[in-house]
């Protein structure tokens, strides 16, 4: 079928063939069908118009008869599995706009069979017998052209609404529309898709601005030494504002008490709000604070928000870092940061201020649109914010600043539910709010305390896409939210934080997850902290599920005989570089070995003793050195004393099959295990990702592991045998010409067999096809093999191994 006739044939079955299994009686053709005239000529459009009407009757049909939802929920997940997975293939010349409104479409019949058939929707695609992500259904790079005509939309935003918005078509085309967008004057050509530096760096601009720019007014100053004194005892340094007019305000410091009613602000300091030199800011921005304090309308928390509601509203407080965190006496400024986590947790309110917020008229737009503005805000990218809005919003204390009005995320929360049990056209955009919101909302259970703090993995997720001026902040973050001695990091110098911090948390009773040793990321330089990242933020780290027998996800740090290190239980595989077939050398001068064979050229072969073969592909950042080619990487591998590939995996000896495993490669440190029960010491060197070939390949390989036995054994092998024998100097004319000769007759030889019986009998057998892409990667891997480029299998190691890992 060429490609002018593939896409009616594609929109038909995939368009008007799924509605047609899902209306059943219900489906009208004409109903999709627009029609319209222009200049006197008839145009036919595609219309979904009448669509979720037709849903919602053929919804009331589907429940009428209780007995056959079963059968008929299959059968129609069957179908939507069917327009999944030829939405992946990527059809030459496929308009990648159709395929997107296509994908969109039956996204939504995916939420209508869910809602007839009494299927509750879920994100999880494990708990669904259809998909519910259509992310895959088109490229990343269409994603990136639907945002890139967005004036000053940074590549990091851009990144994270891939991230959070892409799964649903539908989400992804109202974000994209509807996202927050700084339209102020910005350069984003220094930025990258981990990071916006014009907020992230330390010359963005956190100088105090004025409430309007044509205000002039003075600075009004907070005490320190007032502040420093409510501290010492223990208190919190609470504001109470008296205003007559905007040269009269006046600022009192209050000690907190165990009934002191408070607003606590969060808010981005790069907005006007932020003062790194003095607990200052402008009298208009005090006046402006305090109007809306006083404007907070608590009738949006009904008495089912539970504690969201203050006790007591006759007096409001107010707390602004800006205003209560000494800046000058470094004591004082230590101890506002050991009680940041009681600021934020008890405050009565936690008022959220972000520029592209107080912009947005809520008044005027749907729930919908103001909570995709809080998902995608500045407010939102900031790591500081994570804690202040973390620890209010598990007891529904968390309030976001529109133009007019406050809403709490209680009442957002509970509308967006609504509208999604309600209509299922807005169930898609929903799932990608909530689930982005998630990141920060779900920290904490309720019954959390200060104690018990937020888990590893879900601080982890919670730092995707988030920055901080000052890096040494973030240890700092990471600490109060996790319910850690944050004295012990303050007390250290700021260089070493990152240091103290990993000894905490993988020294804890509850170690770390074992993931974060396949994390890409740059590492530690100190010993026994190699393993770990230098930062966490900007990289999404893989919490992979576990696996049937596999075993304790956590580990630990400790110190085996004289090395100290993070131990953990995991799988392993011990390897060696091959030798050539009947020895042949493995490096000649001038062999052209480069595979010939689409990207094969990072990939390393891995064979065991019965046959089985692997792939190892090195895996890292944009900031990791990869090896640059094939032999490379082979040369990395040679260099290493008793290389592993270690892998999480469960009891089994042998590699699971379905997907490539996150995996890191080590090398054994030489001093040996004292007994025989004690963690084997490794060093960490490079991430990869390995796993069984197809069952296609593994086929390919042992035939081509065997024809490459067969060359060496031919006149041409010889000959090179003999050549590299001689005393010829490498940079001789004679010697380049004898090559040449030899790489002909060798590569006669590798085409020979690459077309011969065997070959052709395996690649037909496969299904690979005898043909000239299948005689080429034939001759590819047989090359590797005569060259001994690939790896053996010398030894399994079984998930339940313990290793010690620097």
């Amino acid at each position: 079928m060429s490609p002018a006739e593939l896409k009616p044939f594609l929109q038909n079955w995939l368009f008007f063939g799924l509605l047609h299994e899902v209306l059943e009686d219900k489906y009208r053709h004409a109903d999709f069908i627009a029609l319209s005239t222009h200049d006197g000529v008839e145009k036919r459009t595609v219309t979904t118009a009448t669509l979720l009407a037709q849903l919602q009757e053929r919804e009331v049909q589907i429940k009428q008869d209780v007995n056959s939802i079963p059968a008929l929920y299959k059968h129609l997940a069957r179908y939507l599995n069917l327009t999944h997975a030829c939405l992946e293939v990527e059809f030459p010349d496929f308009d990648n706009d159709l395929k997107f409104h296509l994908a969109s479409v039956a996204e939504l019949l995916g939420y209508a069979v869910s809602k007839a058939c009494n299927v509750a929707w879920t994100d999880d695609p494990g708990l669904s017998l259809h998909p519910v992500e259509w992310s895959t259904s088109t490229s990343k790079n269409f994603q990136k052209s639907l945002l890139l005509d967005r004036s000053g939309c940074c590549p990091s935003k851009i990144e994270m609404l891939i991230e959070a918005f892409g799964p649903s078509p539908q989400a992804f085309s109202f974000a994209a529309v509807c996202a927050y967008v700084d339209r102020a004057p910005s350069n984003h050509t220094s930025c990258d898709e981990r990071i916006c530096r014009l907020t992230s760096s330390a010359t963005s601009p956190q100088v105090p601005h004025h409430a309007s720019e044509s205000c002039k007014c003075q600075l009004l100053q907070v005490d320190e030494k007032l502040l420093a004194d409510c501290l010492e005892k223990g208190c919190l340094p609470l504001l109470r504002i008296r205003e007559t007019n905007i040269d009269e305000i006046t600022v009192e410091v209050v000690a907190s008490k165990d009934d002191s009613s408070y607003v606590a602000l969060s808010h981005v300091w790069a907005d006007g709000l932020g003062n790194p030199k003095a607990t200052a800011l402008p009298r208009c921005q005090l006046s402006r604070v305090k109007a809306l304090v006083e404007n907070l309308d608590f009738d949006y928390l009904p008495e089912t928000a539970g504690s969201g509601r203050p006790r007591n509203t006759s007096e409001m407080l107010l707390w602004c870092d800006t205003l209560c965190c000494p800046v000058q006496d470094t004591t004082a400024k230590n101890m506002a940061l050991l009680q940041m986590y009681r600021t934020y947790e008890r405050a009565s309110v936690v008022l959220a201020l972000d520029r592209g917020l107080i912009s947005h008229h809520q008044g005027r737009a749907s729930v919908i649109q103001a909570c995709i503005r809080v998902a995608t805000s500045r407010w939102m990218t900031r790591l500081w914010t994570l804690q202040e809005g973390a620890l209010p919003a598990k007891k529904n204390r968390l309030w976001f600043q529109f133009t007019k009005t406050a809403l709490p995320l209680w009442s957002l929360y509970q509308n967006l539910f609504e509208l999604s049990a309600n209509d299922i056209q807005w169930r898609g955009i929903v799932n990608s709010i909530t689930r982005r919101l998630n990141t920060f909302t779900h920290l904490f259970n309720i019954a959390s305390t200060e104690s018990q703090g937020a888990s590893f993995k879900d601080v982890s997720r919670g730092l995707l896409y988030r920055s901080v001026t000052v890096p040494s902040d973030e240890p700092l973050i990471i600490a109060t939210l996790m319910g850690l001695d944050l004295g012990r990091i303050l007390a250290c110098k700021r260089r070493k934080r990152m240091l103290v911090l990993w000894r905490m948390i993988a020294s804890s009773p509850l170690g770390v997850d074992k993931d974060i040793l396949f994390h890409t990321a740059p590492k530690l330089k100190r010993r026994g902290l190699r393993w770990a990242p230098r930062s966490l933020l900007f990289t999404n780290i893989f919490f992979a599920r576990p696996a049937p027998g596999e075993p304790d996800n956590r580990a630990s740090l400790a110190k085996v005989g004289t090395t100290k290190g993070l131990v953990a239980e995991l799988a392993g595989i011990r390897i060696s570089v091959a030798e050539s077939p009947n020895y042949l050398p493995k490096v000649v001068a001038g062999f052209d070995s480069a595979p010939k064979f689409h990207d094969d050229r990072y990939r390393l072969l891995l064979k065991d003793g019965q046959g089985r073969w692997y792939l190892l592909v090195p895996r890292g950042n944009h900031t990791s050195a990869l090896p640059s080619d094939l032999e490379e990487l082979y040369a990395c591998v040679s260099k290493l004393n008793e290389p592993w590939i270690l892998y999480r995996g469960s009891h089994s000896d042998i590699p699971g099959r379905g997907g490539a495993h996150h995996a890191f490669m080590s090398e054994a440190k030489s001093e040996s295990q004292t007994q025989s029960n004690e963690p084997l010491c490794v060093n960490t060197k490079l991430q990869v990702d390995f796993g069984h070939v197809s069952s296609e390949i593994n086929q390919i390989c042992q035939a081509a592991y065997s024809l490459a036995q067969d060359l060496a054994y031919t006149a041409a092998a010889q000959a090179v045998r003999e050549f590299v024998a001689t005393d010829i100097a490498l940079e001789t004319p004679v010697y380049w010409e004898a090559l040449q000769d030899l790489n002909r007759e060798i590569n006669r030889e590798i085409e020979r067999l690459s077309k011969g019986p065997t070959a052709v009998h395996v690649l037909t057998t496969c299904g690979t096809g005898a043909d000239e892409l299948g005689f080429k990667k034939m001759d590819d891997y047989i090359t590797r093999m005569y060259r001994g480029l690939y790896l053996h299998v010398e030894q399994y190691a079984p998930g339940n191994t313990k290793w010690c890992i620097d």
